[in-house]
């Protein structure tokens, strides 16, 4: 197993992206659309691999800056969307609507997917909440 720390990991996932990109524009220019795929799909099995071959080193203070950013995503993202899905999924027809002239007629349908998306996000959020907290050692059967 390759012991590699996050820097080089990230140069190395540089390279490979500038390799496929430099592919993918060669094989658009000479119309070779099924080379542009083969090349992005040998560059996604190229990383793969190598994720799955190296042990990338994170350091405490990393992982902690990773936590925090997560829990910062999804503070912002859920009620970003939830009230973009409301927003979207106000009735037209009474005027209240930014979009009740009438030729909007996918954003209600755009706003259900939202409404969807958030629910999905607050349910993985408890599920995996909730099994973090066994693992843990949080289990609730302290009383």
């Amino acid at each position: 197993m390759i012991v590699m720390d996050r820097k080089k990991y990230k140069q190395l996932r540089v390279v490979v992206t500038l390799f496929v990109g430099a592919i993918v524009a060669l094989a658009v220019i000479g119309n070779s659309y099924p080379l542009s795929i083969a090349g992005v799909l040998t560059g996604i099995v190229f990383m793969a691999l190598v994720r799955v071959k190296a042990k990338i080193r994170t350091d405490e203070r990393e992982a902690t800056i990773q936590e925090k950013a997560a829990r910062m995503t999804y503070a912002i993202f859920a009620p970003v969307i939830g009230i973009a899905a409301f927003l979207l999924l106000l009735p037209s027809k009474s005027g209240i609507s930014v979009f009740s002239k009438g030729e909007w007629l996918y954003v209600e349908s755009l706003g259900m997917v939202f409404a969807y998306l958030t629910l999905f996000l607050i349910a993985i959020y408890a599920i995996s909440y909730h099994f973090l907290n066994r693992k843990y050692g949080g289990g609730g059967d302290e009383e």
